[in-house]
């Protein structure tokens, strides 16, 4: 639910920043720049509170590789966030495709992955340092998943729409 707010709020701040410049921003492009900006935080805190926050969530099954998990899934966000963020005009000039929605994809996957973290920490009554909330807070993550697994895919523009207008950021 963190993650959640995290993402709702800096998809309003991206929305919010369109309107201020007077540069209309479609909220396809508000919810990539969001999630963008969260998984590149959540990434980066995968490093530096990895040890504290992340490894504790692993399933005892894989304990010995808790650590290699933890700095791995968090590359892969950084990876998959950049993929998000970067404007097509990078892509074009690289001579690279729109990488947006296989980012989106492996976004998905990788939040249909990090899942199993989430129950373990439900069903083990586990406790996750900066996340102070109780235990109903850790029955409730998983079941936020498939939100998040949606907004990557829309925000990526996997699932299209019926406007002839294309993302241009």
């Amino acid at each position: 639910m963190s993650f959640l707010i995290l993402l709702t709020l800096l998809s309003l701040i991206a929305y919010a920043a369109g309107r201020l410049f007077k540069r209309r921003l479609p909220l396809r492009d508000a919810m990539r720049l969001g999630m963008g900006c969260a998984f590149l935080y959540t990434g980066l805190d995968h490093f530096m509170s990895g040890a504290t926050r992340y490894v504790p969530m692993m399933p005892d099954l894989l304990e010995n590789y808790a650590f290699e998990l933890v700095w791995l899934t968090g590359g892969l966000e950084i990876a998959g966030a950049v993929g998000l963020l970067l404007p097509l005009r990078v892509y074009q000039r690289l001579g690279l495709p729109n990488l947006r929605g296989w980012a989106g994809v492996g976004l998905a996957v990788l939040l249909c992955v990090m899942v199993i973290a989430n129950i373990n920490v439900a069903v083990t009554g586990s406790h996750v340092a900066g996340l102070d909330f109780g235990p109903w807070y850790y029955w409730s993550r998983p079941f936020f998943q498939p939100v998040f697994v949606i907004w990557a895919l829309y925000a990526a523009g996997v699932y299209k729409t019926s406007s002839l207008r294309e993302n241009t950021l």
